[in-house]
């Protein structure tokens, strides 16, 4: 039974999604951050381990969980997999992605949209604090290009609640799985 894959940028909604979906769909849920913070010396954050380790470190810790994860699922049960905002230009991740087991869904959302979710929390360390918001315009256009060609299926959430995403993505679902 596949993996149902959700990626997208940063604040697209992945993780709520994946939680509706799988309470909806009775579907066993994982958040891949989750598990690369298991990954992490303890009280080490996501962020803190990027901004002093570096993003290769950062994308090979994500890679190993991500491939634990897999390598652990149960073949006979359908699963949600949240990935993280740049899990799919991350090549050893996406080439275990790669596979019959996973489909992967990319919310598609609009980037003013997701700027305004992202600058809530302060600016993290992917853009530059010095401009943020061209920086993310920079991060938004050459990540969404990529996203887009990664997927299995591209769902269009644009301006929609996080529950009518999610039927959005069921409905996506339910047409390719009969389920």
């Amino acid at each position: 039974m596949p993996v149902i894959v959700l990626g997208g940028i940063k604040h697209t909604g992945k993780s709520t999604v994946g939680r509706i979906l799988s309470k909806e769909m009775d579907m066993a849920f994982t958040d891949l951050d989750d598990l690369i913070l298991k990954r992490l010396p303890f009280k080490w954050t996501i962020r803190k381990w990027y901004r002093e380790k570096g993003a290769d470190a950062f994308k090979k810790k994500e890679a190993e969980a991500l491939g634990e994860y897999l390598a652990n699922c149960n073949p006979d049960e359908f699963r949600i997999l949240s990935l993280g905002g740049g899990t799919l230009e991350n090549k050893a991740a996406v080439k275990l992605l790669k596979n019959p087991e996973s489909t992967i869904f990319v919310l598609d959302e609009k980037e003013e949209i997701l700027y305004q979710r992202i600058i809530r929390k302060g600016i993290p360390p992917f853009l530059d604090s010095r401009n943020p918001k061209e920086s993310f315009s920079v991060l938004y256009n050459a990540r969404r290009e990529t996203l887009l060609n990664q997927g299995d299926h591209i769902i269009n959430i644009s301006g929609l609640d996080q529950q009518s995403a999610a039927a959005r993505v069921r409905e996506q679902i339910r047409s390719i799985y009969g389920r």
